[in-house]
């Protein structure tokens, strides 16, 4: 025996359908910004290190420029990065194969 067609039948779960995109939709934004806030917290953390890193270098930087001028500092970089000498010295040089 057939079923008779009822009229109406399959729109009551129009509004539950609305209502589980609607949930989804709100849940993609939401996680969506709860992602960005996340991204946003990591990149500002590895920023905030790299920072004192670089204060940290800056301030060595400038206690290097502030005794750069000392005679003492200019003869040992002109010893180490050029290699110089006074004329009466001997410079020895030892090669190992």
């Amino acid at each position: 025996m057939l079923r008779r067609w009822r009229a109406g039948r399959g729109r009551r779960h129009v509004p539950l359908i609305l209502a589980l995109i609607g949930a989804l939709g709100l849940g993609w934004v939401f996680g969506s910004r709860v992602l960005a806030i996340h991204r946003t917290g990591v990149e500002l953390r590895a920023l905030a290190s790299r920072e004192e890193r670089l204060v940290v270098e800056i301030g060595d930087l400038r206690r290097r420029l502030a005794e750069a001028g000392l005679p003492a500092v200019v003869e040992r970089e002109a010893r180490r990065k050029l290699r110089w000498g006074f004329p009466d010295e001997e410079r020895i040089v030892i090669l190992r194969r």
